[in-house]
């Protein structure tokens, strides 16, 4: 145990400089999300949608200014794309490839490349593989204040998807208020009300894109949700989240193999002349649990 934990705290202490050096880091997290039925926006009928999924990240440290970092991201979607069509599930397999770089005292930098299969995992085919990456850095103007700014771009199937990335981590000096924002994309507000509860504020911003193989078109998935939460501590690295949210701009929309885009600034498009081929549905109430493995780091 002594040997797998001096392991653990390796990876962990190289892992610290490529997330904003917190005093943690989250190794696995699992989530499970349902929706209330959803009404479609132009035509009767309704569904939910309900998704599962997993985020596993394993660094290794090279030396004292690198670290090699891997993982894999897993997810699950099952949704009704039309009312009168059966249920349709779609998946993505994200991998992470990627090192960390400490450049000085002040400035570290995270760059990743990030391939994934996307799709329905029907008849695999070209379309159902993307490639992807991040680059990310870091500036560190105290040890409670951290900025952060970079890019994520993606292979989409409607065209290039761009989105440039501009944050900032903070954590009070009780350690009670902590604050973690990388917009447009993720933003989260916690505080800690005891050592077993916190209280919290999050959002996210969602877009991907999968391959149906056997219909000949994609789809788009796009939301924006805000969620109000409750975390409950069961041990020291056993964390769960009991979220309940709206969804904004929800769309999970179909089109046809050959229709694109020139770009998509996360969610500003270039030479969008798509034709729409399904209904899509309303914004709604979203439940989410999340389990989080969270190592700490002693100090």
């Amino acid at each position: 145990m002594k040997f797998i934990k001096s392991i653990l705290l390796g990876f962990c202490f190289c892992l610290l400089n490529a997330i904003n050096a917190q005093s943690y880091v989250d190794l696995a997290r699992f989530h499970y999300t349902t929706t209330a039925q959803n009404e479609f926006d132009s035509i009767g009928g309704s569904t939910r949608i309900e998704e599962f999924g997993a985020d596993i990240t394993l660094p290794i440290k090279l030396n004292d200014n690198n670290a090699f970092l891997t993982g894999l991201y897993l997810e699950q979607i099952k949704t009704k794309l039309h009312p009168l069509a059966n249920s349709t599930t779609i998946s993505t397999i994200n991998f992470k490839i990627g090192f960390n770089r400490t450049h000085s005292k002040k400035w570290n930098g995270t760059y990743m490349l990030l391939p994934k299969i996307s799709s329905d995992f029907k008849d695999l085919t070209g379309k159902d593989f993307q490639t992807g990456g991040l680059i990310l850095m870091k500036y560190k103007k105290n040890e409670t204040f951290k900025y952060h700014m970079g890019v994520y771009l993606n292979n989409d199937l409607h065209g290039p998807l761009i989105s440039p990335l501009l944050g900032f981590y903070y954590k009070s000096s009780d350690d009670k208020l902590e604050a973690n924002f990388t917009l447009p994309i993720w933003a989260d507000v916690n505080y800690k009300l005891m050592n077993w509860l916190t209280i919290g504020a999050n959002f996210t911003a969602i877009t991907r894109t999968y391959n149906l193989g056997n219909d000949n078109v994609y789809l788009v998935k796009k939301t924006n949700e805000i969620f109000g939460y409750l975390q409950f501590t069961i041990k020291k690295s056993f964390i769960l989240q009991a979220k309940t949210g709206y969804s904004l701009g929800r769309s999970y929309e179909i089109y046809n193999n050959n229709d694109n885009v020139d770009f998509d600034v996360y969610g500003i498009t270039s030479g969008d002349n798509r034709i729409l081929l399904n209904p899509t549905f309303k914004d709604g109430i979203v439940f989410k649990m999340r389990l989080i493995y969270r190592f700490h780091i002693e100090k």
